[in-house]
């Protein structure tokens, strides 16, 4: 007998949530779909998401591990160091480790995580005929037993202070989730309507769990490789981050081969082929920016005051091009302030931060002044100290536009007294919370030393 066969007969002795379908098996695949409907104030509806979930359920630990899978179509989409991960949950299917399983909505603009129902359900030992419990800040209730996709189960209603919030079907002799419908509010109240169903329960035997478990672990260890922070939303990696993915792909390519992994390892290596690109792109411009004198450029700041090549002639000036708007807030807004925390240390000694807010509206008047009060929002919302200046495109394409090599914004330029760019570099720094943006402020202390030493 098996290991896995082993672990899988002590958990059927000792877990205390009910088996049903999971019972004699050393894991079951499982497949789920569902939507994501926005309800209309006036009573009609829209499908804004659909997505489908693959996961893999097993013993572990004393408990279950989970690990899964997420697709999505429609607003808002995780990258795909988010798109999969792996649960830990004790006995009675309590998750203690790994992050719950979410689909991204875009909402008014704004990007919003919005959770799944775990495939097991937490409670449910506690599930039998007109039981009621509360947890947190929900009251649970067994209505009654109905027929779900073909299977008896027990419906679950959750409701808290403002009333029903989710229904879940629960099968009636053991864990399994088969059906949830969850509302969701979001922004200034608005209603949405979850809806999650099991479409598929396939058992798996130890060469079949074998099979799925190298590509699997191949995946969590990439993961944890990339050290990304929880809940990250952009899909960019840094160049270290597409290393460790590309040294990563061939194992995983040859071990996810006919299993229902190949998809994800695939979309990874498109993906990768694409940010590589973007990466070499990038480091060319650079190279060829870095060194040579600023290309011509003259701003005008927030307060009318113009900032040129002639103004900053001696001095080092710092250039932060990005997209400043109050809404939605969105990094890298946390990252203008540690910018401003440089500029606060830096600049008794010649050093000048501008901000550029860069908004095609700035060309036309009509469409200008929408955009200087987002800009303004942004600007008391973080009680920014450094000048900022607008720009409708022109002077960012000066100094190299990354959105025509299918990059974003922000682009950080440092600028010589000598009038030669030192540093240059696009999108978001690495930030570690004591030491805020320390690739930046070692570029511009070089200059200053440089100067001191002069």
């Amino acid at each position: 007998m098996s290991l896995l066969s082993t672990c899988g007969i002590l958990w059927a002795l000792v877990g205390a949530a009910p088996e049903g379908s999971l019972a004699g098996h050393p894991a079951v695949e499982l497949q789920y779909t569902g939507t994501l409907t926005q309800v209309s104030r006036q009573g009609g509806s829209t499908v804004a998401k659909q997505f489908d979930a693959y996961a893999v359920v097993r013993p572990a630990e004393g408990g279950r591990s989970c690990f899964y899978i997420l697709n999505e179509q429609g607003g808002g989409n995780w990258a795909w160091p988010e798109r999969y991960g792996r649960l830990l949950l004790d006995a009675n299917n309590k998750r203690t480790d790994g992050r719950p399983l979410h689909v991204l909505q875009n909402h008014d603009g704004s990007n919003t995580p919005v959770e799944l129902p775990q495939p097991l359900f937490e409670h449910a030992g506690k599930v039998k005929a007109d039981a009621t419990w509360t947890s947190g800040k929900f009251n649970y209730e067994v209505r009654k037993k109905e027929a779900v996709n073909k299977r008896d189960c027990w419906r679950v209603e959750a409701t808290d202070n403002f009333g029903r919030r989710e229904s879940l079907f629960v099968e009636a002799d053991g864990s399994l989730v088969v059906s949830a419908q969850k509302r969701i509010f979001m922004g200034r109240g608005d209603e949405y309507q979850l809806k999650v169903e099991l479409t598929s329960v396939k058992p798996l035997n130890d060469k079949a769990l074998d099979g799925v478990m190298a590509p699997i672990q191949t995946l969590v260890d990439l993961q944890s490789e990339l050290k990304r922070a929880a809940g990250e939303t952009k899909a960019e990696l840094a160049d270290g981050q597409i290393a460790a993915t590309k040294a990563a792909l061939p194992k995983l390519l040859k071990e996810s081969e006919g299993t229902p992994i190949n998809s994800l390892a695939v979309a990874i290596s498109r993906d990768i082929a694409a940010q590589s690109q973007r990466s070499n792109d990038i480091a060319s411009l650079a190279k060829k920016l870095i060194g040579q004198p600023a290309p011509a450029f003259s701003l005008k700041t927030l307060n009318q005051k113009t900032i040129d090549n002639k103004s900053q002639a001696g001095r080092i000036t710092v250039l932060h091009f990005w997209d400043y708007k109050g809404e939605p807030l969105e990094e890298p807004y946390g990252q203008v302030g540690y910018l401003d925390y440089i500029y606060q240390r830096r600049m008794k000694y010649d050093v000048d931060v501008v901000g550029i807010a860069i908004n095609e509206g700035f060309a036309t008047p009509e469409a200008a002044s929408p955009a200087l009060r987002s800009v303004r929002k942004l600007r008391d919302f973080m009680n920014l100290s450094y000048p900022i200046a607008t720009d409708s495109g022109a002077a960012l394409k000066s100094f190299g536009d990354p959105r025509s090599l299918n990059a974003k914004l922000p682009v950080w330029v440092v600028i010589g007294p000598d009038g030669k760019i030192t540093h240059y570099n696009v999108g978001n720094y690495a930030v570690k919370p004591d030491e805020g943006l320390k690739e930046l402020d070692n570029a511009v202390l070089a200059l200053m030393r440089k100067q001191r030493d002069k």
